[in-house]
């Protein structure tokens, strides 16, 4: 996305710390440079870290510059869309631009949820290969189209599940590795909230946001939750 528009692209991973916190970051953009959020919904709604992120951003020369939110989802993204606007305006920001692309599942950590199977996996992503440009499009001549899926029940599952996720399931102590680890590290090294550490074997902290990405990189799928993912899918894009 940044590269059509010849721009930065900045991971917001780089400013989450170990200890579940994340730095004050601050930014100076052009008059005309634009200011996107790209992020994957989680349970209906804005990862933790990221909430953190947007809400501790610092954006020097602000002056109407052009805010866009494009968030990733495996099926739809209920009410996202409302808590970015929020915590957008909280900033004394305008943002028009608000877009969902619908990506493979990967969210297997509960009874009833796997991955996709391929045919699915491959509509999804050729889907999403064809709305990417038309995004691009309208975010270049700033004329926002209607590309956000909601889904059903939103309210219910932004205003109530998502809490309760956030509340009760960000936990990281089922996550264990089998005989097949060889201490790689590469789960570590792709945490995005720094909450794996190596030992002999990878060892979990207490700040997990649930993104499943140890499980879904792991080379020899020496990772698992429980024993709820053992029969379960891997993925990853």
């Amino acid at each position: 996305m940044a590269a059509s528009f010849e721009d930065r692209a900045i991971s917001m991973s780089d400013y989450f710390l170990s200890d579940g916190t994340v730095t004050k970051p601050v930014f100076t953009v052009a008059p005309n440079e634009l200011i996107g959020f790209v992020f994957p919904v989680h349970s209906w709604g804005i990862p933790p870290l990221v909430r953190k992120f947007i809400e501790s951003v610092q954006i020097e020369s602000y002056n109407q510059n052009l805010i866009v939110g494009i968030f990733t989802c495996g099926d739809d993204c209920g009410n996202t869309f409302k808590m970015f606007l929020n915590l957008v305006h909280e900033k004394g920001w305008t943002c028009r631009h608000f877009y969902s692309v619908q990506m493979p599942n990967t969210y297997i950590v509960l009874p009833g949820f796997d991955v996709d199977d391929k045919n699915i996996e491959k509509n999804k992503i050729e889907k999403a290969r064809l709305l990417l440009p038309e995004l691009i499009q309208a975010i270049r001549d700033d004329k926002p189209v209607k590309a956000y899926k909601k889904g059903s029940l939103s309210y219910l599952k932004s205003s109530v599940i998502y809490p309760l996720f956030v509340k009760h399931a960000l936990n990281s102590r089922p996550f264990h590795t089998t005989n097949v680890c060889t201490a790689c590290g590469l789960c570590a090294k792709k945490c995005p909230a720094k909450n794996i550490t190596l030992s002999d074997k990878p060892v979990w902290g207490n700040h997990c946001v649930q993104c499943l990405s140890c499980i879904h990189r792991c080379p020899n799928r020496a990772i698992e939750y429980g024993k709820i993912t053992l029969k379960k899918g891997r993925y990853f894009f």
